[in-house]
């Protein structure tokens, strides 16, 4: 039987010009999130603009893809307007700080990708059409997926950390770790000062 303990971890790779363009591209995709709260910021959440979240609530209901999702619309959320603003609001700023940070960074992805999802089924029915849709779930599952997207994150810098404490066997330690790199792959290489 082999002890996993005495078992060798898979070393740090380098960081290469693929993984700048995945950090870029993880970056991009945050501040886009980020940016896209300017017309549906708290308390109103854009309620007396002409385009604001209930103006997206309203196209959606008029132009439903699905029509549970319309019934959804008119007989929870925009009741409920000011709660699903919240949501909404919270959401989008948690996945955008989380992708633009690199913390948690598949996390960030994966509630990205869930509401791309979301915003696909709501708005592909309306005049703005779904390809900006499908273009944020592509970008979302992507960073979910691609595997170098730790350079310039604080993943990384919590990675090494981690693994200094030795918390890799703890339930703690395999959860950040999944939620920072998951899937097993390697930490790229922290280059830092020579000690």
């Amino acid at each position: 039987m082999i002890d996993q303990a005495a078992a060798p971890e898979a070393a740090p790779r380098e960081t290469g010009a693929t993984d700048w363009v995945l950090a870029a591209a993880r970056i991009s995709l945050g501040l886009y999130w980020l940016y896209e709260q300017h017309w549906k910021l708290p308390p109103d959440f854009g309620l007396h603009q002409p385009r604001g979240l209930m103006f997206s609530f309203q196209q959606s209901i008029q132009h439903p893809t699905l029509g549970i999702y319309k019934t959804f619309l008119q007989e929870v959320v925009v009741p409920h307007f000011h709660l699903f603003g919240w949501l909404v609001f919270l959401g989008e700023a948690t996945i955008g700080t989380l992708l633009t940070l690199g913390l948690f960074t598949e996390l960030g992805a994966l509630l990205g990708t869930l509401q791309a999802v979301n915003l696909l089924l709501s708005q592909a029915g309306t005049p703005e059409g779904p390809w900006l849709y499908v273009a944020i779930l592509v970008a979302n599952v992507f960073v979910l997926f691609a595997g170098g997207n730790r350079t310039w994150s604080i993943d990384r810098l919590l990675s090494a950390r981690l693994q200094r404490l030795g918390t890799r066997k703890a339930l703690l330690g395999r959860v950040l770790e999944a939620a920072m790199w998951g899937r097993g792959r390697p930490a790229p290489a922290v280059r830092g000062p020579r000690r």
